[in-house]
């Protein structure tokens, strides 16, 4: 039962990519473009009626991991591997970031996504290390 609420919460984080923020090799919709092309006979079975957006078919998908095709298996795995890289770069973004905050972002108020958004608009101005997180952490717009 905890795996499936571990899922849930990166199916629920997943919207955090789905906003359209992606890096030019990786992109979420990528991802949902392969889910749906690669699993059309699972979701319709097994998924008919979850509402599309969020996560959700991925976690129902996976919810029905056992009478997936190895297509669609395949498919659900690897966008779960990325929700995992994406979640551990998201956790990592202000301490890698840090400086960069403090150098280029200093007049900035935090919240609300304000210091995301102003080293994702300084792309020029800020470390390799702090662009590859954000970009890992589908946080480029």
């Amino acid at each position: 039962m905890g795996a499936r609420v571990l899922v849930l919460v990166f199916a629920l984080l997943f919207s955090v990519g789905s906003l359209g923020m992606a890096n030019a090799q990786d992109k979420v919709e990528d991802y949902a473009a392969a889910l749906n092309a690669s699993c059309t006979k699972e979701l319709k079975a097994q998924c008919k009626g979850v509402k599309d957006g969020r996560g959700r078919l991925l976690a129902c998908l996976y919810a029905h991991e056992n009478r997936l095709s190895a297509r669609c298996g395949s498919v659900v795995m690897a966008s779960l591997e990325r929700l995992g890289v994406m979640l551990g770069a998201l956790a990592n973004v202000m301490r890698v970031c840090e400086a960069d905050v403090k150098r280029v972002c200093h007049g900035v108020v935090a919240g609300e996504g304000n210091l995301i958004g102003c080293l994702a608009q300084s792309k020029q101005s800020i470390s390799a290390q702090c662009n590859a997180t954000l970009d890992a952490a589908f946080l480029r717009p």
